[in-house]
């Protein structure tokens, strides 16, 4: 899955340099269920192109259809999670750290509307490890997901 996502990345960068734009930059911020932005982010957008970041760590970088209206887009992402106060119980043992790191890529669609609101949905498959940590163990978990986009956002 790594190597899909470099590839991903190489396709979408050299998209990017090659693709002109006259357009200006646009700002997105977001609120829902993202891989891309987490549940509270930011997309800052010129041209076709997006570049997003949010809260819990997330990083994306999407490419949409059209520029500043109803569109198709797909995306690449990288996100992270940390809880250091967790405490409960993995295959029986008692954990007091977690971390979850995942990676993937994905398409939606996003609704804009002339006030600048906007919703979004989306469909994405990632890679992911999880590690539950305490003062003698490490224990990590890897596999495959489907996340499902839901969010609203304003873009000025």
């Amino acid at each position: 899955m790594k190597k899909i996502m470099v590839m991903c990345l190489s396709l979408l960068s050299s998209g990017l340099l090659a693709e002109e734009s006259n357009s200006e930059y646009m700002f997105n911020g977001k609120l829902g269920a993202s891989p891309y932005t987490g549940i509270l982010g930011f997309e800052v957008q010129k041209g076709k192109w997006s570049l997003g970041v949010g809260f819990p760590v997330s990083v994306s970088v999407k490419r949409y259809q059209y520029e500043n209206e109803d569109s198709l887009f797909y995306g690449v992402y990288w996100n992270k999670l940390t809880d250091n106060s967790y405490d409960d119980y993995e295959e029986g043992i008692l954990f007091d750290k977690y971390e979850r790191e995942s990676y993937g890529l994905g398409v939606g669609y996003i609704w804009l509307w002339e006030s600048g609101w906007n919703a979004s949905t989306g469909l994405s498959v990632g890679e992911y490890k999880k590690e539950y940590t305490n003062a003698s163990l490490k224990y990590f978990e890897e596999g495959y997901n489907l996340n499902l986009e839901l969010s609203v956002g304003y873009k000025f």
